[in-house]
C-alpha cells in the first residue's frame, strides 16, 4: 500500500553544508495495517512523511501510495490520503464544521455526504459540543480534533499521522491513540511517526526504526524481541541505534 525503495532526501545548509534527512530509506506498509515509525527527534521521520504526503519531493529514490508515484501522482494520492500532523494550522474564522465542507467541497465531495460524515467524525472525536464554534479560542486538544476531523471528512483509505499526539497533555494524547485504534478496527491502513515507545508498543502491527535518517530495522514486535532477545521495547531501540 506504501512503499519506498532507496528513498533520500538532502538539503543543502550555508552553515552546516550537506545534510541527508533520509537516506536510501526502504519502508513498506502493508494494506489494513497500523505502522508505527519510530525513532528519535530528528532522525528523518517528517520528512519521510512529508514525501509520502506529496508535500515535498525526493532528491532520489522512488516512493508510491497506493501504487502511484509521489512525484507524478500527486493529486491522485491527496485524493487517497489523511494527514495529521501536529504542525499543522486550522482556519481560526471557521467553526469545524465549516473547515469541514470546506475540505470536503475541495475533494469534490457533495454536500450530502460531507454532512453524514461529519455527523460520523463529531461522534467519534466527541466533537458535538464546539463543532460550531469559532476555533480561535480553541484548546489545544481542540484544535488537534479538528485537525484530526479534516483528515477524516473525506473518509480516506490511508491516514498519515506525524507525531499526533505531541504538545497534548495525558488525557487527550489517550484519546488520540484510542481514535487510532478505533480507525484500526475500520480497516483503514494506518502510518504514524512518534517518538514515544508506548504508543508503537500498543498500536503497530509492525514497527520501523528509524535513525540519522536510515530505516536500520523493520517488523512485528515480536520479530525484534527474537532478534535482539530482548522483550522491552525500549531495550529494543537502544540495542538497533546504538549499534
Amino acid at each position: 500500500m506504501i512503499e519506498t525503495r532507496g528513498l533520500t532526501k538532502v538539503y543543502h545548509s550555508r552553515k552546516r553544508g550537506r545534510i541527508t534527512a533520509v537516506d536510501a530509506l526502504d519502508l513498506e506498509c502493508r494494506g489494513g495495517e497500523v505502522y508505527a515509525l519510530l525513532g528519535p527527534n530528528g532522525a528523518g521521520k517528517t520528512t519521510v512523511l512529508r514525501i509520502l504526503s506529496t508535500l515535498i519531493d525526493p532528491t532520489s529514490g522512488s516512493a508510491t501510495v497506493d501504487g502511484h508515484d509521489v512525484a507524478t501522482a500527486k493529486t491522485a494520492i491527496r485524493r487517497l490520503i489523511g494527514v495529521v500532523s501536529y504542525e499543522t494550522g486550522i482556519y481560526e474564522r471557521m467553526t469545524p464544521r465549516e473547515i469541514g465542507y470546506y475540505v470536503g467541497r475541495l475533494n469534490d465531495i457533495p454536500d450530502a455526504t460531507i454532512a453524514q460524515q461529519l455527523e460520523y467524525v463529531f461522534a467519534l472525536l466527541r466533537m458535538q459540543e464546539f463543532a460550531d464554534e469559532r476555533t480561535d479560542d480553541f484548546s489545544t486538544g481542540m484544535k488537534q480534533k479538528t485537525v484530526i476531523m479534516r483528515a477524516l471528512v473525506t473518509a480516506p483509505r490511508i491516514l498519515i499521522f506525524d507525531e499526533p499526539t505531541a504538545g497534548l497533555d495525558i488525557l487527550t494524547a489517550k484519546s488520540v491513540m484510542d481514535y487510532i485504534r478505533l480507525l484500526r478496527t475500520d480497516g483503514k491502513t494506518i502510518l504514524f511517526s512518534t517518538h514515544v515507545l508506548s504508543e508503537a508498543e500498543k498500536l503497530a502491527d509492525r514497527i520501523g526504526i528509524i535513525h540519522r535518517g536510515r530505516l536500520i530495522e523493520q517488523g512485528t514486535l515480536a520479530d525484534l524481541q527474537t532478534r535482539t532477545g530482548k522483550t522491552d521495547l525500549e531495550d529494543i531501540f537502544f540495542a538497533f541505534v546504538q549499534e
